[in-house]
This record gives C-alpha cells, sequence and structure tokens, in this order.
C-alpha cells in the first residue's frame, strides 16, 4: 500500500515528485503572490488543479488530518509537539543546505553572501528545534562564480527531487530513522529583511558581488541611493582600475559603464533593475 502523505508549505516544487512517489492526500499552505508563484510556484494552485484537499496552517493545527508522513518544505514556523507526534511515520523537511551548517531562512542567499562554493540539499525528521534533526540523506550541489540565488535554487530543486524518491525508497529500512546532526558544524542564520540588501561600499568588490548575487529577482535586491534615487542593482562586474580620483560608492561613467569604487577595486554595474529611476545620463566623469 502507498503511503498516504500531508504537505506543509506554500510553494510547489516537490509536489511532483511526493505525489509520484505517495499518495499525497492533503496540502496545508495559503495563497501566494503573483511574483512568487512566478518564480517558486503555489502549492495551493497545484492543489487546484489536482484535486487535493486544501487545509489552512491553523485549521490544520488545531485539527490535523490522519495521514501516514508529513512533509515540509519552505514553511517559516516552527512545528507543534502534537503534529510532530501525529502521523504514523513521521514528519520530514526539506532544508535547501548542508545541515547541520546553514540552519534557519534563507539559506541559500546565505550560502552566496558568504561566498560558499558549494551548497546542498537535506531531508531530516522534524523535532522541536529548526533544523536540527536527524539526517534522512543530502546530497552537494556546487555554486558557481556566475551563480545567482535562482540558478542555486534550481540545482537544488533538480536534487531535492531526487532525494525525495531516495527518502521514499528507504522508508520502511533502518536508515530512514537519520543520523543525529554534528553540533560541531552546525551554524544558524537569521531571516534577511529588504533593508538588509544595502550595499556598503566600503566592503570589498567580491563581498558586494556575492550580495547582488544572492539577491536578484525575485528577492528584493541589493541597492543604494544615489541622488536621491534608490538603485537596486542586479548584475556586477568586477573591474581592476589604475589609480583613479573617484569618490568611493559615487558612480561614474567608464567605457560606457557606470563603475563604482569599493574598499578595495571598483564594480562595474552591468544591470540594474529600475530602469526608470536610470542613474543619471551626466554623471560623474573621472579623470584619469
Amino acid at each position: 500500500m502507498r503511503v498516504q502523505t500531508t504537505f506543509i508549505g506554500n510553494e510547489s516544487p516537490f509536489l511532483d515528485a511526493i505525489q509520484r512517489h505517495s499518495d499525497l492526500k492533503y496540502i496545508v499552505c495559503t495563497k501566494i503572490s503573483r511574483k512568487a508563484r512566478k518564480f517558486f510556484g503555489s502549492a495551493f494552485n497545484y492543489a487546484k488543479e489536482h484535486n487535493i484537499k486544501i487545509i489552512e496552517p491553523e485549521e490544520f493545527t488545531v485539527h490535523p488530518c490522519p495521514t501516514d508522513l508529513i512533509i515540509v518544505a519552505g514553511y517559516p514556523k516552527l512545528i507543534p509537539r502534537h503534529i510532530i507526534n501525529y502521523p504514523r511515520i513521521g514528519i520530514i523537511n526539506i532544508h535547501m543546505s548542508l545541515l547541520p551548517a546553514y540552519r534557519g531562512r534563507h539559506p541559500l542567499n546565505w550560502a552566496i553572501i558568504n561566498g560558499e562554493r558549494q551548497t546542498g540539499v537535506t531531508i531530516h525528521h522534524i523535532n522541536e528545534d529548526f533544523d536540527e534533526g536527524n539526517i534522512i540523506c543530502q546530497h552537494r550541489i556546487p555554486i558557481k562564480n556566475d551563480d545567482t540565488v535562482m540558478d542555486v535554487y534550481k540545482k537544488a530543486v533538480i536534487t531535492g527531487n531526487l532525494l525525495i524518491k531516495r527518502t521514499f525508497d528507504i522508508i520502511s529500512l533502518d536508515h530512514f530513522r537519520g543520523i543525529q546532526q554534528d553540533k560541531r558544524f552546525a551554524s544558524y542564520y537569521p531571516p534577511r529583511k529588504p533593508k538588509d540588501g544595502k550595499v556598503n561600499w566600503s566592503d570589498t568588490a567580491v563581498k558586494i558581488r556575492n550580495l547582488v548575487r544572492a539577491l536578484t529577482e525575485p528577492y528584493p535586491g541589493a541597492y543604494f541611493y544615489y541622488q536621491g534615487g534608490k538603485m537596486i542593482v542586479d548584475e556586477v562586474e568586477v573591474v581592476r582600475l589604475p589609480k583613479h580620483n573617484a569618490e568611493k560608492g559615487k558612480p561614474f561613467l567608464l567605457g560606457g559603464f557606470y563603475t563604482v569604487k569599493t574598499g578595495d577595486e571598483y564594480l562595474k554595474i552591468i544591470k540594474l533593475r529600475n530602469r526608470i529611476q536610470e542613474l543619471p545620463k551626466q554623471p560623474h566623469v573621472v579623470k584619469r
């Protein structure tokens, strides 16, 4: 008999795999914005299209439905103890990092911001603390130098779907109990807010570039203020130039591109998100 599952989360990238390997009975979710649906998919819409019963999170917390296994992905709240103990087989989470590293929210964004060369996906049991349950399976994925957060996200989705299959393959075996996380390698990162994307031009060019890569759409973006306007940057390139009389953080025109002096090198601005508030037509021009 196929395992009966309940999914908790608002996005849909793993739902096809869950439905393919189990009997997906319920989806616990709320509607998300049109922009989020475009990039991450909607669990709500998926449930409607596949005639799967939708339950509001508050309702499910009070009146959970009978289920063998609960699968969670992208859900921002702690799961209460009575829900953890409710399903027959257990409750597991799909987390986009190599736990125990990068516990918490927005792990892919944080990994790029911190200049990591790899990350991964982990499927683990849920306990009463964020991302601390036994690891069932995990797999590494590379972060290339030019990857944006959405490039890494797409790799993570492919990996996560493969791990879902592996999880159902071992669900009746001892391996499913998982292994305890090693606290020596644990790290936790808090949720990011739009204001956290403000560029500090005293930082190194590489650090600022990492911030830009980590906050491309659909995230709010790395930004700075210039002449009263908020400039949201989606792509930059590190350039090494001879000494100029440029003022740190002030865009100047060089070779047809706006360029900005940072704490060590220079950044060429390749793409601005807010084209309406473009940089001034007559910027400061640096003299060599």
